[in-house]
């Protein structure tokens, strides 16, 4: 047929012009065949002086413009498919003028409702279900496009099922290859690749075309029900939530009456959510930022390895939402998890999460709200009793305020004291040393012994030492040359260590050097054993006194000047007295009262009675008495009392001798 199709045309074409020649048939000899049109075999119309190019759409001044050309009378080539322009025109007229279909019919779609009823064999409770559509036809290039309308937990992949393209028939024949739009007139069925599509209606604007151009349309009367859509929305009702997904066998579906873009469908939609979404907007400008804090204690000791915690339990007004954190607290032994419970919703009595599909609105009165958080009550959160016993400031002034309610102080009482018996320490074992038994005691292990860097480095320079000798009283068995031993008793502020030096004596009968190693001694007689040390306080003792050092008891009989520094804490006056140092000068210098007091005589050349603090400290060096520098500064501090670096000699010498 595309053969004979292709000889007439070319039949057509040979008595016709050719194409920038305007003539027909020419030959050269009048009765030849005509020139083959070939090229190089073909030349131009001399008579021609319209060279223009014809189109219908042009610009003026930057603006699409639609130019007057007159219509053609070939029709042998349509400019759009031949389905749909040889067989009717839209505006009904013949002989009306030429409008391209992308001109024409851009924009205008026909819109029919349909549904499938696909068997579902893996369930023997459900033959079938419906799945409802809207299918697209663009009048402008007869492509189709079908949408699926969106139903909850259907559980198909809802939206466009079909792309916009235009759709091959089942049984094509010459000239009708595609679906067009007359395959929708007449019928209730549409078969859309091997797919029944059931037309349930359709919107104005197709029913006025299909009127126009002389043909009618049918639809379905009933939609059968869906057995599984009745199901869910049964049960739905029967737990007392609301669902705003209409189910294929209601009444709205009937014929006519199921049209996504009808006011009726969508009015009732907005009814079915408005009445149950709430309106946050309000609530949102007049509480946005403003949150309720209380303090709550959740009491777990009753059940294994249970705690009493604290938490903090924000309440957010903008919202209605709960936040619950939890409180850290030094040396608990948990791990930081300070989010109990997210920003969310809390309903007052937790039993079990939400079936599927349920929304919160659906439980709207069974959340916390502010009016359940009162100081002095318990609220339940996910199964946890928390009592509140405090709340903020603001808290307090919001309910003032809002309720009237003046909420109650912190009503947190402190837990009884609980002491837990300690294990005593065991005795020494008699490997190294005290610290090396009790490190084998505190660890599997034992560790060497951790030195405190930082003191040691401040008070290893700090050593006390006394001089000492035996207690023979107390000791249990004297020898009876022991009392003629003396000892020097030094103490290390470093580390807390004592040691004991014996210097030696000639033909005394001991050897002497180290009576006692640098060591932490324990103290006498102590019931706790390991630990209880001896400090400098044990030793800071008046003197003479007896302390007990490893089982023997010493007589501290005196101490170095250092130490009673430290004792006295720099005060010259509790340790040296000047009396007594004026008892030894004038033991020394017996009968040198005169000498004594023509050397000052010779020093004041002045003569105004005065000497300076050094000439007193060269004239007593000159008849060899040494001072120490304590003494020295005991002295010149109770002669010089103005602080003028001179003293009166002749009432030093009255008051001296």
């Amino acid at each position: 047929s595309k053969r004979v199709a292709w000889k007439a045309r070319g039949d057509r074409e040979a008595m016709s012009v050719r194409p920038g020649t305007g003539m027909s048939g020419y030959s050269g000899n009048g009765g030849d065949p005509p020139v083959p049109f070939l090229p190089g075999n073909s030349f131009a119309d001399p008579n021609k002086d319209n060279f223009r190019k014809s189109h219908a759409f042009d610009y003026r001044s930057g603006t699409p413009v639609e130019m007057d050309v007159p219509a053609k009378m070939d029709t042998t080539i349509p400019s759009r498919p031949q389905s749909t322009q040889q067989r009717f025109r839209q505006s009904g007229q013949q002989d009306a003028e030429f409008v391209p279909a992308f001109a024409g019919l851009d924009g205008k779609v026909l819109r029919f409702d349909a549904f499938t009823a696909e068997q579902v064999p893996e369930n023997l409770t459900e033959p079938f279900r419906v799945r409802m559509f809207t299918i697209l036809y663009h009048l402008v290039d007869d492509s189709v496009q079908i949408n699926e309308h969106k139903q909850q937990n259907s559980g198909h992949a809802q939206g466009v099922f079909m792309k916009r393209h235009r759709v091959p028939r089942k049984d094509p024949k010459p000239g009708e290859e595609f679906v067009s739009l007359f395959d929708f007139a007449d019928t209730k069925t549409v078969q859309l690749y091997s797919r029944d599509f059931h037309l349930t209606g359709c919107n104005d604007f197709t029913q006025q075309f299909y009127e126009v151009n002389g043909m009618s349309l049918q639809f379905e009367t009933h939609i059968p029900e869906d057995k599984y859509m009745t199901m869910r929305l049964a049960t739905a009702s029967r737990s007392g939530r609301n669902t705003a997904t209409p189910g294929p066998g209601d009444e709205s579906m009937e014929m006519g009456g199921f049209r996504p873009d009808s006011q009726a469908s969508m009015s009732s939609m907005t009814s079915v959510a408005g009445g149950t979404k709430r309106d946050m907007r309000e609530k949102f400008l007049k509480y946005a930022n403003k949150v309720l804090r209380f303090y709550g204690q959740w009491d777990d000791r009753g059940s294994m390895f249970g705690q009493k915690l604290e938490y903090v339990i924000n309440y957010f007004l903008q919202d209605d939402k709960v936040e619950v954190l939890e409180v850290k607290r030094n040396n608990s032994g948990r791990d930081p998890f300070p989010k109990l419970v997210k920003k969310q919703r809390i309903p007052r009595s937790f039993r079990g999460v939400p079936s599927v599909g349920s929304k919160e609105s659906d439980f709207e009165d069974q959340y916390i709200n502010d009016q359940d958080l009162l100081v002095g009550t318990t609220i339940e959160v996910f199964g946890r009793d928390m009592f509140l016993y405090d709340c903020d400031d603001f808290t307090r002034d919001y309910y003032r305020q809002q309720y009237g309610i003046e909420q109650s102080g912190n009503l947190l009482q402190p837990d009884a004291l609980v002491e837990f018996p300690s294990m005593p320490l065991p005795p020494y074992n008699g490997f190294g040393s005290e610290h090396d038994s009790l490190a084998s005691y505190f660890n599997l292990i034992p560790k060497p012994r951790r030195y405190d860097a930082g003191k040691q480095a401040t008070l290893d320079a700090i050593i006390f030492r006394w001089k000492a000798k035996f207690d023979m009283d107390k000791m249990t068995a004297p020898n009876p040359d022991d009392h003629k031993r003396r000892f020097v008793v030094s103490y290390f502020m470093g580390d807390g260590s004592v040691s004991i030096y014996e210097p030696p004596i000639q033909n005394s009968g001991f050897m002497g050097g180290k009576f006692l190693e640098r060591q932490r001694v324990i103290k006498h007689n102590s019931p706790e054993g390991f630990g209880d040390w001896m400090t400098d306080q044990d030793l800071l003792i008046d003197l003479p006194g007896t302390v007990w050092i490893n089982g023997y008891p010493f007589v501290l009989l005196e101490t170095d000047k250092f130490t009673l520094r430290y004792v006295n804490k720099g005060n010259i006056d509790s340790f040296v007295n000047v009396d007594t140092i004026h008892r030894k000068i004038c033991n020394k210098f017996t009968g040198t009262k005169r000498e004594i007091l023509n050397v000052f005589r010779m020093l004041d050349e002045e003569k105004n009675g005065v000497v300076t603090l050094d000439d007193l400290v060269n004239v007593i060096r000159k008849f060899n008495f040494e001072l120490d520098e304590d003494e020295m500064i005991a002295l010149m501090a109770r002669w010089d009392q103005a602080k003028e670096g001179v003293i009166n000699y002749e009432k030093f010498v009255d008051t001296v001798f």
